[in-house]
């Protein structure tokens, strides 16, 4: 039972944060604070002289762009600019905390994985804040203005976790062994994360007064691009990487683009597609583990 809390965990995060949303909801103001946490420890653990980045990174990271503005550039020329906002959030955001974890139950290369969740972080925080005032339609607010926004609060739940994470290993090195040993509080995190997102996103929805078949084209959507990611980095990876170029382009940090999708310059329904990506690709998830932890039970007998 107990190598199958993960997958039951991320399970219980959504229905728990559905049906308490009205309770959970008030809680969206500290998602910043616990996304940096959360960051701070995986930060303070990563092994600088393993993070050798490949020539496939920079594919991975090509990718993540090319699906995030691919998808936005379609449906603007559809005339959809809300689905295009929506997609452009759930396509771009960066690879998630846990992807090193996914790939480590699945027998794969942790450091190629944890290498690209790094630099990924550092591209989302230099390209996002180029892109936003194009992808996003604000009036009376010109360019560097939106930029500056952008920026700032990016810096704010990226930035500070990096420099106390260095700050950390310079004055007490040995801290470096906090990430393995608090692994059960970065993953408490993460499932209260969910938990708060999905009751977050639940209580906008319903502020939102739409029904399902508006709501419709933004999930099915959401659904094409966490299936076009995981695919195409399956086919990308070849051999050798299949299953982390699959974790780096489908397994996002969703948590960033809603935080950046429920500001006031984003359309309230663009919100709607990354909340529910948090749900398809951590679905997607909770099947590998549950496959991974299956075929070590058969090897093992």
């Amino acid at each position: 039972m107990k190598k199958h809390i993960r997958s039951i965990s991320m399970i219980l995060a959504f229905l728990v944060g559905g049906l308490f949303h009205s309770q959970l909801a008030p809680l969206g103001a500290w998602l910043p604070a616990s996304v940096a946490l959360m960051l701070s420890i995986t930060f303070i653990g990563i092994d600088t002289s393993k993070l050798k980045p490949q020539r496939m990174h920079l594919w991975v990271l090509l990718g993540i762009q090319l699906i995030g503005t691919g998808f936005w550039a379609v449906a603007r020329m559809l005339g959809y600019p809300v689905l295009a906002e929506s997609l452009f959030f759930c396509g771009i955001a960066p690879v998630a905390i846990a992807a090193p974890v996914i790939v480590n139950l699945l027998k794969g290369n942790v450091e190629f994985t944890t290498t690209a969740l790094v630099l990924s972080q550092i591209v989302f925080a230099l390209v996002t804040p180029l892109l936003m005032p194009f992808v996003v339609q604000v009036e009376g607010f010109c360019y560097s203005e939106l930029a500056l926004e952008v920026a700032i609060q990016l810096a704010t739940v990226l930035g500070i976790p990096g420099v106390i994470a260095v700050i950390l290993r310079c004055v007490y090195p040995p801290c470096k062994a906090w990430t393995a040993k608090l692994r059960d509080v970065s993953l408490g995190i993460w499932i209260m994360n969910l938990t708060i997102i999905a009751g977050v996103g639940t209580q906008r929805v319903l502020a939102m007064n739409i029904g399902w078949w508006d709501m419709l084209p933004l999930v099915i959507g959401s659904l094409v691009v966490c299936v076009t990611g995981f695919v195409a980095g399956y086919r990308l990876g070849g051999r050798g990487l299949k299953r982390e170029c699959s974790q780096c382009l489908g397994q996002k940090n969703t948590i960033l683009t809603l935080y950046i999708a429920s500001q006031w310059y984003v359309h309230p329904l663009a919100y709607i597609g990354p909340a529910f990506y948090v749900f398809f690709h951590n679905i997607a998830n909770a099947l590998q583990i549950a496959l991974a932890n299956r075929e070590k039970a058969k090897s093992s007998k």
